[in-house]
């Protein structure tokens, strides 16, 4: 009689609770969530999974994020990759000789250094008050390296001050003595908290041996802190000195190109617009690739922010009259098909077109809110509006087609003007706002992937031009949404999000933002998808972090957002926190914790969790992770560590040496002796055997089972 899987799992079952098996959730609950989709096997979700991250991923590559010097989060940026993921409690980074060299390389100091310096040498403590992405982190960092002439601590700002300093009981603070610290409040409750008295205690436990920047934003108040306090500004010289050595450095094989685009006035007036310095480092990076494409000074110049702003500018305003007659006006259809055009840049003709009218009927009820919008039949025609919106026609690979062609997809003429006609229209025409986002609200609840993801991202990009308005207009109603498209919408203000999260300035916001949703019911489920977007994968500590938080707060599992997390490369940080959870006395962290185990062991390649087996620290965290697992009173708990076994078993018949591997793993799986131990050796001889008759794994069954047996023997 063939063996049955499920038989096998009621038979071998020993000291579990009588748990009646149920469905297991989706692999990727966020999507079957977003769709509403049912019968689907975890293959085909988790499938789908990947394509909307695909999306997001290639919108977010065409906003051209950037990250680094100025970018208001340099210091977090070394924090994540030069500090050990398993250590515990706060967490604090020495940041590379190699990183500050190379951001030496590129920085020019700002008018607040020498006092920051003159500060730390006297105070051994200082303030350094400014705006995000004006550059304060790493004049900072250079600030108190110089002021020691040593290496630099960034400090977890989670932890807070007041660990800084000696306690009642005589137990020194964590500065550590020769070294320089920077510490970034931003966001943080204590950094509107400071006080004089705590800030002369650090003074007092620094000895101007161990000196120690506090970075906060510039709405902080600081009254009472003058003694302490540096205000940090960026100016328009200082601007373009930034711009100016980001092109030495990029440009240095080439001198003659990088003069003429110094010395060319509409660099100085580009420059105007742009307050980050992670706006500025990438716009040196744009014109140092520019110019290596071959491209002269006057073709780089046309495609800047502020010529393509004009040219937004003249596509969005009213003909001029001619002469003693009228030209016929350009009406709100041709308008709603220029701005369909760039939120869905790249879609095909047909959809643009059928999207612009429903944009049309929104913007004409501002106009007239009384009367029937008429479409002009006959008085414009397709070819009227193509005139009007600066677009141009390609294929699926790019190549120039004619606009009947039957995959014809329509695109903005040029790099970056989409995003420029967006800005003119939000703050040149008020009075589209409200209909926009109505439309975009529209599109999000729609059933096809890539528009909704553009439309999400299109939010996130406006949030960057107004971010209360759009916040609380559109993301809080989206993430706390209890209609028929709630998940929907939910997912729409978490994509949003991650897009608004990429601008230099909004950053430090957008996770403030989802700290406080983090605690706040309504707002949880938005939170935890957000922190499943690129913001958990810049951000790895602090995401999980919240996202305990919610699944200890609520019912809502966390395993979409953990998984997206570990996708992005955060491998061991996620690893230790699920073995962590595996043991928590909450059955919502516990079933997280196996959930994910499964989940993640779909991964393949470099993302394989089985790679874990070759890292000694991982290895322990797995092992401990896979024993609760299958250890854990829950039925559906168990049953999700067998299965993970069964896809660790299957994928060992194509890879070499895994077989091997897993038989080495499995056997230190159970404890060294009890009743327990001998009934879970029973069962994996039992489940071996049941795979290799259903010839799963070739025979790694076999050479699995040889090792174990030759294991438990010694």
């Amino acid at each position: 009689m063939e063996m049955e899987e499920s038989t096998g799992y009621a038979a071998v079952t020993a000291g579990g609770d009588t748990d009646v098996p149920v469905a297991e959730p989706s692999a990727t609950g966020g999507v079957a969530e977003v769709d509403g989709l049912s019968g689907q096997s975890e293959e085909e979700l988790a499938e789908q999974a990947d394509h909307i991250r695909r999306l997001r991923q290639q919108g977010l590559l065409l906003a051209g994020g950037v990250a680094g010097f100025g970018s208001g989060d340099a210091a977090g940026t070394m924090h994540k990759y030069y500090v050990s993921p398993s250590e515990a409690g706060p967490v604090d980074a020495q940041i590379s000789a190699i990183e500050l060299d190379r951001q030496r390389e590129l920085y020019v100091a700002a008018c607040s250094h020498p006092e920051l310096r003159r500060r730390l040498t006297q105070k051994g403590v200082a303030v350094l008050r400014g705006a995000p992405g004006s550059g304060r982190s790493f004049t900072a960092v250079l600030a108190a390296q110089e002021a020691m002439d040593a290496e630099v601590i960034h400090l977890d700002a989670e932890a807070g001050l007041k660990r800084l300093v000696s306690n009642q009981d005589g137990e020194r603070g964590d500065l550590r003595p020769g070294f320089g610290h920077v510490i970034e409040g931003d966001g943080r409750p204590w950094a509107s908290m400071l006080r004089a008295q705590l800030l002369s205690r650090m003074s007092a436990e620094t000895y101007r041996r161990s000196p120690l920047v506090v970075i906060v934003d510039d709405q902080v108040s600081v009254d009472g802190l003058d003694e302490y306090v540096v205000e940090h500004r960026s100016t328009d010289d200082l601007r373009f000195q930034v711009l100016a050595r980001h092109l030495t450095v990029l440009l240095e094989d080439r001198p003659e190109e990088r003069r003429k685009l110094v010395e060319h006035e509409a660099l100085r007036d580009e420059l105007r617009g742009r307050t980050s310095m992670a706006e500025i480092a990438g716009l040196a990076r744009q014109l140092a690739r520019s110019v290596r494409d071959g491209q002269d000074t006057d073709q780089i110049v046309q495609g800047l922010k502020a010529r393509l702003r004009s040219r937004a500018e003249r596509l969005l305003r009213p003909p001029e009259q001619s002469g003693g007659g009228t030209k016929h006006e350009v009406s709100l259809w041709s308008r709603a098909f220029l701005l369909a055009c760039v939120v869905l840049d790249g879609k095909p003709l047909s959809r643009v077109s059928r999207e612009s009218h429903r944009l049309a009927e929104l913007l004409h009820g501002v106009r007239s809110p009384s009367s029937v919008p008429e479409m002009p039949l006959f008085q414009e025609s397709l070819a009227d509006w193509l005139n009007q919106s600066d677009v141009k026609f390609t294929d699926r690979e790019g190549n120039p087609v004619a606009a009947r062609h039957s995959e014809c997809l329509v695109k903005i003429s040029q790099s970056g003007l989409g995003e420029s006609v967006l800005e003119v229209l939000w703050h040149d025409h008020s009075g589209a706002r409200r209909p926009l986002l109505e439309w975009l609200d529209g599109l999000v609840i729609s059933g096809e992937e890539d528009i909704r993801v553009s439309a999400a991202q299109t939010v996130g990009l406006l949030a960057t031009f107004d971010w209360t308005y759009v916040q609380e207009a559109q993301l809080a109603r989206w993430a706390t949404d209890r209609s028929e498209h709630a998940v929907r919408r939910r997912y729409g203000a978490a994509w949003a999000l991650e897009r608004a999260a990429y601008d230099a300035v909004l950053d430090a916001r957008v996770r403030r933002l989802l700290r406080n949703w983090s605690q706040r019911r309504p707002y949880q489920a938005c939170a935890e998808a957000a922190y499943g977007t690129e913001i958990g994968a810049r951000f790895p500590d602090e995401a999980l972090n919240n996202l305990e938080k919610i699944a200890r707060l609520s019912i809502k599992s966390v395993k979409d957002a953990v998984q997206e997390i570990y996708a992005a490369g955060s491998r061991p940080q996620v690893l230790r926190r699920l073995a962590d959870w595996s043991v928590s006395p909450q059955d919502r962290l516990c079933d997280d914790a196996s959930a994910c185990l499964k989940q993640l062991s779909r991964f393949r390649g470099d993302l394989a969790v089985t790679g874990f087996l070759a890292e000694p620290m991982s290895r322990g965290d797995l092992r401990k992770l896979t024993r609760n697992v299958l250890f854990h009173r829950k039925y559906v708990i168990q049953r999700r560590g067998w299965e993970t076994l069964r896809l660790w078993v299957e994928r060992a018949g194509d890879e070499p040496g895994l077989a091997e591997a897993l038989g080495e793993f499995i056997a230190e799986l159970p404890p060294d002796e009890g009743e327990r131990t001998d009934a879970l050796r029973a069962r994996f001889v039992f489940y071996l055997q049941l795979w290799k008759h259903k010839g799963i794994g070739a025979d790694a069954p076999e050479v699995i089972d040889s090792v174990v047996r030759e294991r438990w023997s010694m």
